[in-house]
């Protein structure tokens, strides 16, 4: 994925932006929390302490979404500057449809992540329905996943077509 962005952003010819502040530590932090959570699953299925580990995975998966968060508005962000360094301007109502879908996406996954650290630190603490609060928190979390997931798609896309 960050092979794509240099190829995309800084293609031959362009002129130098301002890209200070960007760069792929949360993919990095995605890729390595789910690493630890096919760990912390396998364990799980094994039998080892399953009922500690699984909150656990949520706070690790939670607290990646957290930090991952601005991961999609980073990257529309980065689509303008690539289009103005390029001399070409946005595309008025749709660039600020995209721009605010960037945005609520952001806000999505923060809240998102938030409540599924919260309900997986609840989990650990031994609450009476801890099964509950797992499932519901991971639940969250897949649900987080789908509905941003299309601003991402669309990002990319946009990425794609622009030329």
């Amino acid at each position: 994925m960050l092979s794509e962005y240099a190829q995309i952003i800084f293609p031959v010819g362009s002129r130098a932006m301002n890209v200070e502040g960007f760069g792929g530590s949360s993919l990095s932090v995605v890729f390595l929390v789910g690493a630890a959570g096919i760990v912390l699953g396998v364990l799980s299925l094994l039998g080892i302490e399953p009922a500690t580990l699984t909150p656990i995975a949520a706070i690790a998966f939670g607290s990646a979404l957290l930090l991952s968060s601005n991961a999609v508005w980073q990257l529309h962000v980065l689509s303008q500057e690539s289009l103005r360094s390029r001399g070409q301007v946005g595309a008025g109502a749709s660039e600020i449809l995209a721009s605010e879908m960037a945005f609520g996406s952001a806000g999505i996954q923060a809240l998102s992540g938030l409540a599924v650290i919260v309900l997986g630190i609840l989990a650990i603490a031994g609450v009476a329905n801890d099964l509950t609060l797992n499932l519901v928190a991971l639940l969250a979390l897949g649900a987080t996943i789908v509905f941003t997931g299309g601003s991402l798609s669309a990002t990319l896309l946009n990425f794609m077509r622009t030329p």
